[in-house]
């Protein structure tokens, strides 16, 4: 998969409760654009939130789009609006290492 969609969740995701960043998400984020990877920022609290914490912490110019949590989709093919792949960083070892594992599991070495 060249150029890989990634959409990311702001709170407890890519900030933690206290609104601080999560360690490594900033050099991870970066690495996947970098990577070709185009990123979007969504929350539950709305596009201007997402928006506004991308600003706090210096990255909003990365991220291509801001959005809601969506609520539901409408596609013609609904199979593949919902990614098969899906992360929890907190799950993973760090913000890094998920960047790496994204890379190399979905995104062709090309566009890299």
């Amino acid at each position: 998969m060249k150029n890989a969609n990634i959409f990311v969740d702001v709170d407890l995701t890519l900030v933690d409760a206290n609104g601080r960043l999560m360690e490594g998400a900033g050099d991870a984020l970066r690495k996947l654009q970098a990577s070709g990877c185009h990123l979007f920022l969504w929350s539950s609290v709305g596009a201007d939130y997402a928006r506004r914490v991308a600003s706090i912490h210096g990255f909003a110019d990365m991220i291509e789009g801001f959005s809601a949590k969506p609520d539901i989709v409408i596609d013609d093919m609904p199979s593949t609006a919902r990614a098969a792949f899906e992360y929890d960083v907190n799950a993973e070892q760090s913000w890094p290492a998920l960047a790496d594992k994204i890379l190399a599991k979905h995104v062709d070495a090309v566009s890299r």
